[in-house]
């Protein structure tokens, strides 16, 4: 027989069994990979928390779903990924320390094995909603609450409250799924680091084509005909005096078997492209224009020659965004929404001055929410009280209905931590409070020929008035009449009507017309004005 001590592997082979013998406990018995399973663990439990949370819970709470749907599955992963890191260091832990382990990496493969198999369906599950909820409008307008809260509560009052932002902002396709994500990932370092701009820049630049998002829904080649619309609007004196417009917009279209190819919509089956010089593509001092022939025009408002090159700025080929350009988050000026109140009987016309007072209201500076809702009311209760006792006695509940109302579209328009309000975000649709259609159709874009892009009115709408029973169509009738008053004497008819109606309170003649001095008007021109008479 022979005694331990003659068979020198004898002591390495019972070494090795007892190796064996503890197995995956003991390459897991280290602190790197009890950290992965710590974490997993817990990430296992807190996802069954939240799991059964959002079966008894009636609302959803963005914050609780990025925990559950983003950081919980990620904190899960990170704990599988520890744990073979934890056993590889084992290993060679023991090789270094020339003492044999007979086990291989087959038992902690195996044990790896398992758990990612019972772990996978969890991660596959959460990754699964984790993505879809990125793509929802709870996410986008209720994550980051403070900084797209201007976006998130316009968007409510759009229309197209029931698509959502996914659609319009990123569309269909996986590179621009993965363009989005990553500049999401920078708007999320720039929320946490608080260095973000204020108000956030548009999005038209980054947005794809209309084609590929818009016309997902919307045909313009199927537009025809005129719409309607009407158009109410008070005036700042004691009767809130109400002046009703209607026209008819040339919308058109280019299917000859529903109407004559003509109209606005025009625009988006023709090659045109234009440079903006600004940001919110408002500055358009170049545009080239290709007719049905193949003719190219290039129309320029910069006094440059056609031939040369264009100016630096932002190129863009038109398309439905260039006019819709708020068709989700559309910041309604004080007159708009003031109107639209007096309109549906939210603020009563009969109130001596509302519409003055509201607009004053409105317009005011505030550096929070909170003091504009009481700026509001300390303002309108003031005229009431102070200079319209009677009326105030009478009427108080009118006058605080009105109050109640005005703040209301105050916090739907207005938002001044995020300094945003109507002028932040000019909307392209119409020109009246901005320069709109007449960016290009301002009568100043000559092209190589001396021709200019038309600034007639009826090249996009028609005016109709009433003549007893019948509607007859006529050239546009501004209700001050300032065409016959200063016929010949000023550009008035010449001039934006945004340079006058900026959307707040309304501008003053002596804003531009100083006495006994010519002046230079906005659209160029001038005349004297005597100066007044002043009393003893």
């Amino acid at each position: 027989m022979t005694s331990p001590s003659d068979n020198p592997g004898s002591q390495s082979d019972s070494e090795s069994a007892t190796v064996d013998d503890r197995g995956i406990l003991y390459l897991c018995n280290n602190l790197i990979t009890l950290f992965g399973l710590l974490l997993i663990g817990a990430a296992v439990c807190l996802l069954l928390t939240f799991a059964l949370f959002t079966v008894v819970s009636p609302t959803h709470n963005p914050y609780v779903d990025i925990i559950g749907y983003m950081v919980l599955p990620g904190i899960l992963l990170t704990g599988l990924l520890i744990c073979p890191i934890g056993v590889l260091w084992t290993k060679w832990r023991r090789r270094v320390g020339s003492r044999k382990v007979a086990l291989s990496l087959r038992t902690a493969g195996i044990f790896l094995g398992i758990s990612f198999f019972l772990v996978l369906p969890i991660l596959g599950v959460t990754g699964y909603h984790g993505y879809h909820y990125t793509e929802s409008t709870d996410f986008c307008s209720n994550a980051c609450h403070a900084v797209m809260a201007p976006e998130a509560t316009t968007y409510k009052f759009s229309p197209h409250a029931r698509v959502s932002c996914a659609e319009c902002h990123i569309g269909s396709g996986a590179v621009p799924l993965v363009e989005a994500k990553l500049s999401g990932l920078r708007q999320v370092y720039g929320v946490f680091t608080n260095s973000f701009e204020r108000p956030i820049p548009p999005a038209i630049t980054s947005l794809r084509p209309a084609r590929e998002t818009c016309e997902e829904c919307h045909w313009p080649q199927k537009f025809f005909g005129d719409q309607l619309k009407e158009n109410v609007y008070f005036s700042q004196n004691e009767q809130n005096a109400r002046y009703d417009m209607q026209m008819l917009l040339k919308t058109g279209g280019a299917d000859p078997s529903l109407g004559m190819a003509e109209g606005i919509h025009l625009h988006m089956l023709q090659e045109i492209e234009f440079v903006a010089i600004d940001d919110h593509l408002q500055d358009i001092p170049w545009v080239r224009y290709v007719d049905e022939s193949g003719k190219e025009l290039i129309y320029r408002s910069d006094a440059r020659s056609a031939s040369e090159p264009p100016p630096t700025g932002i190129r863009r080929e038109m398309d439905c965004m260039d006019c819709h350009n708020r068709g989700g988050h559309r910041f309604r000026s004080p007159q708009e929404s003031t109107d639209i109140l007096l309109r549906s009987g939210q603020i009563d016309a009969s109130l001596p001055f509302i519409k003055r007072e509201a607009v004053s209201a409105l317009v005011g500076s505030y550096p929070t929410e909170s003091e504009a809702l009481a700026g509001i009311s300390k303002s309108i209760l003031r005229f009431y009280q102070d200079e319209r006792p009677k009326v105030w006695q009478d009427r108080e509940a009118r006058v605080r209905e009105a109050i109640e109302a005005v703040q209301e579209t105050y916090r739907q328009n207005f938002f001044p931590e995020m300094k945003v309000d109507w002028k932040s975000y000019p909307s392209n649709v119409g020109h009246l409070n901005s320069p709109g259609c007449l960016r290009c159709h301002d009568g100043l874009h000559i092209n190589q020929h001396g021709d200019a892009i038309s600034s007639a009115c009826d090249t996009c709408h028609v005016f109709l008035y009433k003549n007893g029973n019948t509607l007859t169509e006529g050239e546009f009738d501004h209700p001050m009449k300032i065409h016959e008053r200063w016929s010949g004497l000023g550009p008035h008819k010449n001039m934006r009507c945004d340079q006058c109606h900026t959307g707040g309170s309304t501008l003053l003649c002596a804003e531009c017309h100083s006495t006994g001095e010519w002046l230079n008007l906005p659209g160029g021109g001038g005349f004297k004005k005597t100066a007044p008479k002043t009393s003893d």
